[in-house]
């Protein structure tokens, strides 16, 4: 982080700057030479609204490689920080889980920080119940589509949806927002995630069968008795309540995949 502190000095003097902090790859174990710095910084609005275009968001790009980003800033209006915390979007709240507040002076950014990175346990649960029965569906989608023969656009949709269902369920049972997409593989690592499960996903992944179906569901539902969850073992409770009660509709609208 000593890089990053040395970047913002030119901001931290500016007006109207309420607090600077870093989020993304730079922050974590894994960060690697194609990773950049994504420095955000809060300001009053009327600064926002003063500054031109080109300065809400300056890029530097790294010596010797051609587009490969080394820092960038992206200014935020307050008004549109505070209301981040009630953003359904995990980009948002998963990144404040590893942000390092560089620069917050008057101590106005860290409880926003903090209650973005917060995982209430209703949100936690409702969310589980979506994601586990989206991706039930999509693996029997899946059976049926591999079933009618070489459909391969319809078949890669159908297992990235699935995927994506899978990935943000592992992240919840496990007490965190979900991952961007792009670092998911190294997170379950950090989180401690078993080989034997992904290895699982990865074998349904190259050959969508119904057995590899059911060794993968199996292995889920295993995952989730370890992880002492049972809102898995109601099956036709959990599908009422996603169908057919107001609570279920609205939550597969909030969170569930389209």
């Amino acid at each position: 982080m000593e890089r990053a502190r040395e970047l913002i000095k030119p901001y931290v003097e500016m007006d109207g700057v309420i607090g600077i902090y870093v989020v993304g790859s730079a922050t974590r174990p894994y960060r690697d030479e194609l990773s950049d710095y994504d420095i955000e910084v809060i300001v009053e609005d009327h600064v926002y609204e003063g500054t031109p275009m080109e300065k809400r968001q300056v890029f530097s790009f790294k010596e010797g490689k051609s587009k490969v980003v080394d820092y960038e800033f992206y200014l935020i209006p307050w008004s549109d920080f505070v209301k981040l915390t009630k953003s359904a979007l995990d980009l948002f709240h998963h990144s404040a889980q590893h942000a390092v507040i560089l620069h917050d002076p008057d101590g106005r950014i860290e409880p926003i920080i903090q209650q973005l990175a917060e995982l209430p346990e209703d949100v936690r649960l409702e969310r589980m119940t979506v994601h586990f029965l989206e991706f039930l569906y999509r693996l029997g989608r899946t059976r049926k589509t591999t079933n009618r023969g070489e459909l391969p656009i319809n078949l890669a949709l159908l297992q990235g949806d699935a995927l994506s269902s899978l990935t943000k369920l592992i992240f919840l049972a496990k007490g965190s927002w979900p991952s961007t997409k792009y670092w998911s593989e190294q997170e379950f690592a950090e989180i401690g995630i078993s080989d034997d499960l992904l290895n699982l996903v990865k074998i349904w992944m190259s050959d969508p069968s119904s057995d590899n179906a059911r060794g993968l569901v199996g292995a889920v539902r295993e995952f989730l008795d370890d992880s002492d969850e049972t809102f898995h073992q109601d099956m036709d409770g959990i599908q009422q309540w996603l169908f057919f009660t107001k609570e279920g509709k609205a939550a597969f609208e909030r969170w569930g995949i389209r």
